[in-house]
């Protein structure tokens, strides 16, 4: 069903966002966006197309399309860094989960690509969803920037709407065409064997409150949960943080995540895993590894992504039944971690669960 351009009224929209207003922009009526998300009321959207205008002011800022939403913190986000026109994360996807937007967790090919993205004129924007792939047009482009083949978040008709933060930008001339289709089959990825896959995760915490140096209590509370096939577990997926205005500054959302590997015989091996914002690794309840991944912890320049490879231990595995016990902490930008378990020699016996 084709639209008709939508106006920012009221009675139409959602807004969360205190600096959101309607104003007069290059000639035109726009949507300002600072700092918030603003989302239709009605529609459903499953598939389809939605297309709007978008001015960016230059200065480091975001601003994007919001589609397949269930609420104001959980939806599928494609948005642009205008600061960084032409550099390889100029063009951004990722699932938002429980308000975090995990864009530490998703990057590279099918998450972030390259645009030019020019400042202080009206720069189209063409976004064509079906199934769990994504298209991005910018600009009249006649092929897409950025593709997305693996969108995150379950199928559903949501609503849809636009995005900014950190004085976002401005939006006209919003569209959107729905598509009459059904929720697409839903397909395995194949997975590494080394992958660590099936975890237990605790209720979240504070760091203020309780340590991430020390394992829980052993009466805490435990709940299964599969890894995506690249081995990512989004923590954002299954817990919301429990951090309030007041101890932002202060505290880190925390979970502990635990895994059992056995093994036929006394083992060397080499766990290599990655992670969004910090983490601590025990094995056996022994503390073998801290460290701090945030954006910016390591250089002015660190992003804080999370990949497989950067760190690793070498591990000695008792015969039998082994814990290991991630505890994760976020600030912001992607909550989750991954694993990996290589052996050092071959044939070593492990079974990986």
């Amino acid at each position: 069903m084709q639209e008709a351009e939508t106006p920012f009224a009221p009675a139409q929209w959602s807004i969360d966002d205190p600096g959101a207003r309607t104003v007069p922009y290059l000639g035109r009526p726009s949507l300002f966006l600072d700092n918030g998300i603003a989302l239709l009321k009605t529609p459903a959207f499953g598939d389809g197309t939605i297309e709007v205008d978008i001015a960016m002011h230059g200065h480091p800022s975001f601003a994007g399309i919001a589609f397949r939403a269930e609420g104001a913190n959980d939806y599928e986000l494609i948005y642009v860094r205008p600061h960084l026109s032409r550099q390889p994360d100029a063009l951004q996807y990722t699932p938002v989960f429980n308000g975090s937007e995990g864009w530490q967790l998703y990057s590279g090919k099918g998450f972030t690509a390259s645009a030019e993205l020019p400042a202080n004129r009206w720069v189209h924007l063409r976004l064509v969803v079906s199934g769990y792939s994504a298209r991005l047009f910018v600009d009249n482009a006649s092929d897409p920037q950025l593709v997305v083949t693996d969108l995150k978040r379950p199928w559903v008709r949501g609503r849809i709407g636009l995005w900014g933060r950190f004085g976002g930008a401005n939006f006209s001339n919003f569209t959107f065409t729905a598509a009459d289709t059904t929720a697409p089959a839903v397909t395995t990825a194949a997975s590494s064997n080394q992958l660590l896959l099936d975890w237990e995760l605790s209720p979240a915490w504070e760091t203020a409150r309780v340590p991430a140096d020390r394992l829980p209590a052993a009466a805490t509370a435990w709940s299964p949960v599969r890894a995506e096939a690249s081995g990512l577990v989004n923590i954002a997926r299954f817990r919301r943080g429990v951090r309030t205005p007041a101890s932002v500054a202060t505290s880190r959302d925390l979970v502990f995540a635990r895994t059992t590997i056995s093994s036929a015989q006394p083992r060397h091996a080499r766990l290599v895993f990655g992670y969004s914002d910090s983490i601590h690794v025990f094995l056996n309840g022994r503390l073998l590894f801290a460290g701090d991944s945030s954006f910016r912890s390591r250089d002015p320049a660190f992003l804080g992504v999370a990949s497989l490879g950067p760190d690793a231990l070498y591990v000695d595995l008792a015969p039998g039944r082994n814990e290991l016990v991630f505890a994760v902490s976020e600030n912001f930008g992607g909550w989750g971690f991954m694993a990996r378990l290589e052996p050092v020699e071959p044939n070593l016996g492990l079974d990986r669960r």
